[in-house]
């Protein structure tokens, strides 16, 4: 009984915590505010490419890269995608 616990134990131990979830407005808007004015509400791109919106961000997928170069940022969007 008492191995029986102890491995149970270890087992939750070593799992890797599930990442929280990705949340548009909180988590990816932030890391594109940096693409102002241009892609937000009166710039010269919005109307092609908003990034106030998340269509825009899943239908780019990593193409939004070549202007991101922070790795945690690029994660995050990872699992927005992945979550898609």
């Amino acid at each position: 009984m008492l191995l029986t616990l102890l491995i149970i134990w270890l087992r939750s131990w070593q799992q890797a915590p599930t990442p929280a979830r990705v949340d548009f407005q909180k988590d990816i808007r932030p890391i594109l505010e940096r693409c102002q004015p241009c892609h937000f509400t009166g710039g010269q791109m919005y109307q092609r490419l908003p990034f106030d919106r998340p269509e825009t961000v899943t239908k780019l997928g990593t193409r939004l890269f070549t202007r991101i170069r922070d790795e945690k940022q690029r994660e995050v969007i990872r699992r927005f995608l992945a979550a898609k």
